[in-house]
């Protein structure tokens, strides 16, 4: 496609001395923190100390991640990754003494000018429960650059190099929604081949990572990988055990689905390789210009200031939509605290899902837009709550495409939604109850590839059933969250997101529901996930809660019996 926008950074950064300018500035915040902390200056300063600490660091390393994603070959690129990358690892010694510094003094916390800061300080207290001594927290940092982060590094190269018969695994995955099930069906074949060729190498990075998750979490205090999981995505067990419950009672209901996808592809049953065809014929292809309009249109009908925010992205500059050599796949909304602004990173192809995916990109955008003038302290929200605007905005694009669908469009838009529903919630249940499994065996010592393909299997029947019939022994091979030691069960947050996200879309014609999920986004970084809820009337411990999003799907879903 001609004329795609890319984005401009000159309001970030207009050239490197600024950026190396940053840089020294955030160098010297980090030991003036530490000074503070030590003069033991009031609380307050301290906090406003750490934010403007934070800002510096997080908008230099988000500029960083930003430039190299579009050419990730560049040398000067890398070497700005590397610059703050490192500028990130020294302000953390600081970090480490803001946390026991501020601990300490928990006697101060109750006062009027700290009133906002409650949850930051108390989640600062915990963290400081957890810390080991501060020799040993700076040597696990260090070593987890040729440990954790090394295994991580390892198991990304290895999954973005390899290749079967000419074709990377990521090529190969692309084909799993080919039109044709014979092409579909030899791509799944080559990645389980590629895989399995690479499984002792994967194995030990999976191994490495999470054995050291557990040493350094046990060290730590924490109970378990997943207690520490739920305090930094703020929910409690009882809210996790209600989604879990209702994702687990949903499971027959998408296994239908999955049948009733199967007679639409003139198929007895679904095997992995036919879960992302596609179905019916949606021949539509949408120009960059058809969709601006849609998406501000969409959001303009929900919210006129929502429409107002992502013209004006559109607008400024704010879009890298254009593919091209070197650029990175996949899609994301950056925001660099210093400047208040976002950047949404995509390669648009024409298609509906490029659509979709600039509208949730948007969401995320907006969501940074309405915390955009509160520090990091106050507005940095957990992944629990992070897909909330991005889901919303997304469905709101799907219900005006929707609206304005042929038949036989609308029946590829419907099964392209339900599909997509069906991995964060069935998929991600089967995700969660492998890596659950993992850190009990990992304990006992490390876990063959074999066996982790056969744990793979075993979480997927629970979650799959017998709609589907080959499933993916492989798939704790691709899927790198599995390897991220910072944040462990980085899975049910998506699932959480979705059905948080489609509970309160069912509100959103409601007279004044704008200013109530505009309260919501604002609120995400100042309060747990349950007060969050609250704002919009609802409770997160009730599995009903998440029945209402799982019930948006499942009118979708059911819709595509009316096409057998």
């Amino acid at each position: 496609m001609n004329n795609l926008p890319r984005w401009d950074l000159e309001n970030i950064y207009p050239d490197s001395e600024r950026f190396h300018s940053d840089i020294k500035k955030a160098d010297q915040a980090g030991k003036v923190l530490v000074k503070l902390c030590k003069q033991k200056a009031p609380l307050r300063e301290l906090i406003d100390a750490k934010d403007k600490a934070d800002s510096l660091v997080i908008n230099i390393t988000s500029y960083a991640e930003a430039i190299l994603s579009t050419d990730t070959s560049n040398p000067s690129y890398m070497k700005a990754m590397s610059e703050a990358e490192a500028a990130a690892v020294r302000f953390q010694k600081a970090e480490d003494f803001f946390t026991r510094a501020v601990a300490a003094r928990k006697d101060e916390f109750e006062c009027e000018e700290l009133s906002d800061y409650q949850l930051y300080l108390k989640e600062i207290l915990t963290e400081s429960e957890h810390l080991m001594s501060s020799e040993e927290e700076a040597l696990a940092y260090e070593l987890s650059l040729s440990g954790s982060s090394a295994w991580e590094k390892l198991m990304s190269s290895i999954t973005a190099s390899s290749e079967f018969e000419g074709k990377t695994l990521t090529e190969l995955r692309l084909l799993a929604s080919d039109k044709d099930r014979s092409i579909r069906k030899k791509a799944y074949e080559s990645e389980i081949r590629l895989l399995k060729e690479h499984g002792i190498a994967l194995a030990s990075s999976l191994n490495g990572v999470k054995g050291s998750v557990i040493t350094l979490e046990k060290r730590r205090g924490w109970k378990t990988p997943l207690s520490r999981s739920l305090f930094e995505s703020r929910i409690t067990e009882e809210i996790l055990d209600s989604l879990l419950e209702a994702m687990r009672a949903s499971l027959p209901s998408f296994q239908e689905y999955f049948r009733t996808k199967a007679k639409l592809l003139g198929l007895k049953k679904l095997d992995w390789y036919d879960l992302f065809a596609p179905v019916g014929r949606c021949e539509k292809t949408y120009s960059f210009e058809e969709a601006k309009d849609i998406i501000v249109s969409s959001y303009s009908n929900f919210s006129s200031e929502a429409g107002v925010f992502v013209r004006h992205a559109f607008e400024h500059g704010w879009i890298d939509a254009e593919p091209r050599k070197g650029k990175a796949g996949g899609a994301y909304d950056i925001f660099f605290p210093e400047a208040r602004e976002s950047r949404v990173f995509c390669n648009f192809d024409g298609s509906y899902d490029s659509v979709a995916t600039i509208a949730h990109e948007l969401g995320h955008a907006y969501h940074d837009s309405v915390v955009k003038d509160l520090p990091p302290s106050l507005s940095t929200y957990p992944m629990t709550l992070a897909e909330t605007a991005s889901i919303f905005g997304e469905m709101l694009v799907f219900d005006h495409i929707l609206e304005n669908s042929s038949e036989e469009d609308a029946l590829a838009v419907i099964e392209a939604f339900v599909q997509s529903a069906s991995q964060v919630i069935v998929d991600i249940y089967s995700r969660f109850l492998f890596e659950r499994e993992v850190f009990e065996k990992r304990k006992k010592g490390e876990i063959a590839p074999e066996k982790l393909s056969s744990m793979m299997l075993s979480a997927q029947r629970k979650a799959y059933g017998d709609a589907l019939g080959l499933k993916h022994p492989y798939m704790w091979a691709v899927k790198s969250h599995y390897y991220s030691a910072d944040f462990s069960f980085y899975n049910y947050p998506y699932a959480f997101g979705e059905l948080f996200a489609l509970s309160l879309y069912s509100r959103h014609k409601e007279a004044g529901f704008s200013d109530i999920y505009k309260d919501v986004l604002l609120h995400t970084g100042m309060e747990d996930a349950a007060l969050c809820a609250l704002r919009a009337g609802a409770d997160i411990t009730n599995k009903e809660f998440w029945e209402k999003g799982l019930a948006q799907i499942f009118s979708y879903s059911e819709r595509l019996s009316s096409w057998l």
